[in-house]
């Protein structure tokens, strides 16, 4: 989740190594005088551009992704991780082809978590 690092003035590994010690997004956010609402701007902005760019998605699927994630962005904000536990973190944090967040919530069909 590169913009999402970015938008909270932190390196990928930084934001990394935080979430993995326990802290949600919105206490990273809080905790480096951003908003959440700017985060969740962030990451929407993200997701979109990503599917844009995949082609083999309709433009009713790209709007599906946009919505399930939509819906489920407060429970990815908040959510914690016991320190060592698997955070679906992959490269680009979950962000495969633009589909998925990755943070161990489902996201619907089509929509792989890592």
């Amino acid at each position: 989740m590169i913009a999402v690092a970015s938008s909270l003035g932190l390196s990928q590994t930084e934001l990394q190594q935080r979430l993995q010690s326990g802290e949600s997004l919105a206490d990273i956010a809080e905790a480096e005088g951003k908003s959440v609402s700017g985060l969740k701007d962030a990451m929407v902005s993200e997701l979109k551009t990503n599917l844009d760019s995949n082609s083999t998605l309709s433009s009713d699927e790209r709007a599906a992704a946009v919505d399930q994630m939509t819906s489920r962005i407060d429970t990815m904000l908040n959510a914690t991780h016991t320190p060592g536990e698997g955070m679906g973190m992959g490269s680009g944090m979950g962000m495969h082809s633009g589909i998925g967040m990755g943070t161990g919530t489902e996201m619907g069909p089509g929509m792989a978590t890592t």
